[in-house]
């Protein structure tokens, strides 16, 4: 069935034939260029000789009775014949678009889901480079993880996977200046930012700040379990510009979704397909002693995490036998409850929800990891934390608690109230560390892991302000029972 809400992208370029499901979006365009042929009967063109060779092939369908040739609709054939799945497999699916967001489908091996991915991303990728070339941000993580030896250390930590996938995304993207550089540090990128901010804090304040909250059984309006998710950084066009819903189908493993930008292959935020979600936030250190140059990265660990735990138990046991380099926080959820996972070298603690309420920005509140992190916190995680206690606790003046749905949580991610002050930022403001809406929000997300449901807002500032686009991860994966979110979309 064809809607407004999908669109294809042509070789990884915007297009604006519409279609609904992915799945059949080849074969759709195929119909569409059929009727279109119908269509232009009427139109301008010339008598040629049927056996003309230049007829050959699709385009040759522009041939009508008489030996008419329709030029108009030569040319339309010709645009959208290039296949961007050519040379990808029989299961490549083309770049779809929801809304704003681009949903790319990834399968095989780390090293094919690599490969997929710069292909159908070739033009975003492009543009990548030259975002790393001139956002400050980006340049200044690339130039002095170079300089500080921190590309070495993350090709001797890093994953076997993710460098496998680096390297087929690279041999993809590598003739628009994707390199290995590029991608082991960006894909590194929590522990490169860790060590950079507080081993040369002349280098910016380059690390993301996040909120997440998870609210289970007599918070939430119906019982059901619902995790929020803010990531918040400093304006990096290229993400905003450029938000995707990475499908991933990989061998052996659950699938499940990312949602980031082209060149993320380690995630800040996803689902699997068993209803497990994770989301990380970084947490500052008391000093650079309390972190250690041997481990893993955490966004690599929870890479792992959704293509391998079924539920949070799994999940759990895989955060205790992991090596940790840095501190980090995740938000971890499933169909029965949610937990925040908050770890550092030599210590861990899992919080547990309180009244069916658990949440979490930048520091760490646990008595386990008491004294590692920054003391006191960063003012932007305190006013955010205390404001989601306002929000999501029982018993406030201005608590939700009892009614929170989607719907809800989409009003918290929107909040832009200072909790000290009663204050209201403007509703343009993008960071100004008061609010939960205004810390610099790239992302905010809202997902359902008992009906596999998920709404993104992204790709225009404010970002909390924009439509939360509605996924179903069972209809991304074609699998049988599962229709689109309802509601579809979070105005």
């Amino acid at each position: 069935m064809v809607d407004g809400r999908w669109s294809m992208v042509v070789g990884a370029r915007e297009g604006d034939r519409g279609m609904r499901n992915p799945l059949r979006a080849w074969s759709l365009v195929a119909m569409a260029v059929g009727a279109a042929l119908y269509a232009c009967s009427a139109s301008s063109g010339k008598v040629v000789d049927a056996s003309d060779s230049a007829l050959d092939g699709p385009a040759g369908d522009c041939v009508i009775p008489g030996d008419f040739v329709d030029e108009d609709c030569r040319e339309d054939a010709a645009e959208v014949l290039p296949d961007p799945c050519e040379g990808l497999g029989p299961e490549c699916l083309p770049v779809v678009e929801r809304g704003n967001i681009k949903v790319v489908y990834l399968h095989g091996t780390p090293y094919e889901m690599g490969f997929q991915h710069g292909t159908l991303l070739h033009e975003q990728l492009a543009d990548g480079v030259l975002e790393i070339e001139q956002d400050l941000t980006l340049s200044t993580m690339m130039a002095l993880a170079l300089k500080s030896g921190l590309l070495e250390l993350a090709e001797k930590l890093s994953l076997p996977e993710i460098k496998e996938e680096c390297q087929g995304l690279v041999d993809a993207a590598g003739d628009v200046g994707w390199t290995m550089e590029h991608c082991m540090i960006l894909n590194f990128g929590d522990a490169v930012a860790e060590f950079l901010q507080h081993g040369m804090p002349e280098g910016g304040d380059i690390q993301p700040a996040c909120a997440e909250a998870i609210v289970s059984g007599a918070a939430t309006a119906d019982g059901a379990t619902y995790q929020l998710r803010v990531l918040d950084w400093a304006l990096i066009q290229f993400i905003v510009d450029n938000p995707v819903v990475f499908v991933r189908q990989p061998d052996g493993k659950i699938p499940h979704v990312f949602i980031g930008f082209p060149g993320n292959l380690s995630p800040y935020q996803g689902m699997n397909g068993e209803g497990l979600v994770s989301a990380s936030n970084e947490v500052s250190p008391l000093n650079n002693g309390c972190h250690d140059s041997v481990g893993l990265s955490h966004v690599q660990l929870q890479a792992r995490i959704l293509a391998e735990a079924h539920d949070r138990a799994e999940a759990e046991a895989m955060v205790e036998s992991a090596n940790h380099m840095t501190l980090e926080l995740f938000g971890v959820s499933d169909s029965t409850g949610g937990e925040i996972f908050e770890m550092a070298p030599g210590a861990l603690a899992f919080r547990g929800q309180v009244d069916g309420v658990v949440y979490a920005t930048n520091h760490f509140v646990a008595a386990e990891t008491s004294g590692l992190d920054k003391d006191p916190p960063s003012k932007h995680s305190t006013l955010r934390y205390d404001r989601l206690s306002q929000l999501l606790d029982p018993g406030g003046e201005e608590s939700l608690y009892g009614t929170l749905s989607p719907e809800v949580l989409v009003k918290v991610a929107r909040d832009r109230i200072d909790p000290e002050t009663g204050e209201e930022s403007p509703a343009d403001e993008f960071d100004n560390g008061k609010s939960l809406a205004t810390n610099g929000a790239l992302y905010a997300i809202v997902f359902d892991p008992a009906k596999l449901r998920f709404w993104v807002a992204a790709g225009a500032l404010p970002v909390p302000s924009q439509t939360f686009v509605g996924f179903s991860l069972g209809e991304l994966l074609g699998w049988p029972g599962y229709e689109g979110a309802t509601p579809e979309d979070i105005q």
